[in-house]
């Protein structure tokens, strides 16, 4: 009974853990709050998750340094046990990480890179370093530290079963990351551009407008306020205009036109999906004088 409860507990615990890992979407929960639950579920006093910088060849991880996430690298190489992880792709599991002789019968160049330890004073003494793959090609590499009695070859399976699981999840984040910097940075472009920017989707919903139009309009609207809404129900004098002429015209061409109006020019551009179909007009206004 008792062992029958102590496996249910550790598989609610892997659940949990499994469920946090496929989650998490910020690169930086990461590198801090999974690998808090994946340590503590491994039962080690430390981990850290590299992440693989392929165009440096560096693994690279944030560490907390007080309430200040700091930022660490690694060259890929055998002056680490991480960077001899990411190079070789090998397991490590090693009971003293100062006992040079359990070292070289690993490999004759590995190398413990004790500088970290003189700078904590902290003592690291077993380890545990997994590379974490997507489809063979290495995206990070995992190490816990100081694990009571030492790793075994039961963390060894539990870590090979996570790393699959820690290199979608990787691979999600950084997605997510690219994204969310790809809209940040479009997001100031556009609130910088000295033209009046307006996106409508293909029922004349406007996607996104910035404050350049809003101020060229009078400043009737804000920019939130009109997002979402039809273009004509909240500007319904450009209605039958030569404006509405030439957003028909490109929807119905997916060619970009010019509208000219008494004191604006605008540049109806047509945005397409993968498909070739129109998804958005871009509309850039200018002033005519």
């Amino acid at each position: 009974m008792i062992d029958d409860f102590n496996i249910m507990i550790q598989t609610e615990e892997l659940s949990s853990l499994i469920s946090k890992v496929l989650s998490t979407l910020n690169v930086d929960k990461m590198l801090t709050d999974v690998v808090t639950g994946i340590r503590a579920y491994l039962g080690a006093e430390r981990g850290t998750l590299f992440l693989y910088d392929k165009e440096n060849n560096e693994l690279y991880s944030k560490v907390l340094e007080g309430e200040e996430l700091v930022e660490i690298r690694v060259p890929v190489n055998k002056k680490s046990l991480a960077g001899y992880t990411a190079l070789t792709g090998k397991v490590l599991c090693i009971k003293d990480v100062y006992d040079d002789s359990e070292l070289k019968a690993i490999d004759e160049e590995i190398h413990f890179d004790r500088k970290w330890d003189e700078k904590t004073g902290y003592r690291t003494k077993s380890i545990l370093a997994i590379p974490v793959n997507l489809k063979s090609e290495l995206v990070g590499v995992f190490q816990a530290l100081n694990k009571p009695g030492g790793f075994n070859n039961d963390d060894i399976k539990k870590m090979q079963q996570l790393s699959f699981l820690l290199g979608i999840a990787i691979n999600n984040a950084l997605l997510h990351q690219k994204v969310n910097d790809l809209k940040i940075l479009n997001d100031y472009i556009i609130e910088n551009i000295d033209e009046g920017i307006c996106i409508l989707d293909k029922d004349k919903k406007i996607v996104l407008a910035n404050r350049f139009l809003e101020l060229m309009m009078g400043s009737v609207f804000s920019c939130e306020d009109i997002r979402g809404k039809n273009f004509f129900d909240i500007f319904p004098y450009l209605q039958n205009t030569e404006l509405s002429n030439k957003i028909e015209e490109t929807l119905e061409t997916g060619i970009t036109t010019l509208a000219t109006l008494e004191l604006m020019i605008i540049k109806i551009i047509p945005y397409l999906n993968e498909k070739g179909s129109i998804k958005n007009l871009v509309t850039i206004w200018y002033s005519s004088l």
